[in-house]
């Protein structure tokens, strides 16, 4: 059975997809094993028009992109948007312009969504984060850690780190946070602490630092936005967020199911 995701507690998503062409719009995909293709994944059963989308950004890098067809899933397939089961899908199918070697998953984008927001390049890190900024993180939630990693150094020397608290009677929280000199924002994931599944389906009441990747990141006039996919035992989420008054604001979302056969 397909894995239904226990709901995780953030801001309801702010806006619903713009699909006009003069509109920025942003949706998501995965790609086939050849990494020469990719296919849409539903996002709150809303469609991409796949004239609109022009663009896919994938590892924070931007790749131009064909539409190729859209068609309904086929009697063979296993159920999974999973790369293995690629050609077997239903959704709007493109095809990469230029040979890429690395990433599983995309942004599908407008020409307007790359004029208005630009890319961050950032480092993949795992490292504990320094005594300072977690200092700083546990005084602004008023709340013991347990434990913090630092995920990403930014070129203009911001960070991104993902924090676990201890646990309050039954409530359980993670936090992802971006802090550039005094600016932070911030993700909270709040949980109820169940020993079989906390924040995920059969995560052991565990929240695993490796199942929350960064995807890209973007900076734009008036804020930061990230995409991040975020791994359950069936499952991953993708999501993109924008940050209003120093938090993180859901504004899209998608689900795919990966169970092991």
């Amino acid at each position: 059975m397909n894995e239904e995701p226990k709901q995780i507690k953030q801001e309801k998503k702010e806006s619903n997809l713009k699909t006009d062409k003069v509109e920025a719009i942003v949706g998501f995909a995965f790609l086939n094993e050849k990494k020469d293709s990719l296919v849409s994944l539903a996002v709150e059963d809303e469609k991409i028009k796949p004239e609109a989308a022009t663009h896919a950004i994938i590892e924070n890098k931007i790749t131009p992109i064909n539409f190729s067809v859209t068609k309904p899933e086929s009697e063979s397939s296993n159920g999974r948007q999973t790369s293995h089961n690629f050609s077997n899908n239903g959704g709007t199918f493109f095809s990469l312009k230029e040979q890429i070697k690395e990433g599983d998953f995309a942004l599908i984008v407008n020409q307007k969504f790359i004029d208005q927001n630009q890319i961050l390049p950032f480092k993949k890190i795992n490292k504990e984060t320094n005594e300072q900024i977690k200092l700083k993180i546990a005084k602004h939630y008023n709340r013991k850690i347990s434990q913090s990693s630092t995920l990403a150094e930014l070129n203009n020397k911001a960070q991104i780190n993902i924090t676990l608290f201890e646990v309050k009677n039954d409530s359980a929280l993670a936090v992802l946070t971006y802090l550039h000199n005094d600016q932070l924002i911030t993700l909270d994931f709040p949980a109820k602490y169940d020993e079989m599944s906390t924040w995920r389906v059969d995560d052991g009441g565990v929240f695993d630092f490796e199942n929350l990747q960064l995807l890209s990141i973007f900076q734009s006039d008036k804020s930061i936005k990230i995409a991040t996919v975020f791994w359950g035992a069936e499952g991953y989420n993708l999501n993109f967020y924008e940050s209003v008054d120093g938090v993180f604001k859901n504004i899209a979302e998608a689900y795919g199911y990966s169970a092991p056969l």
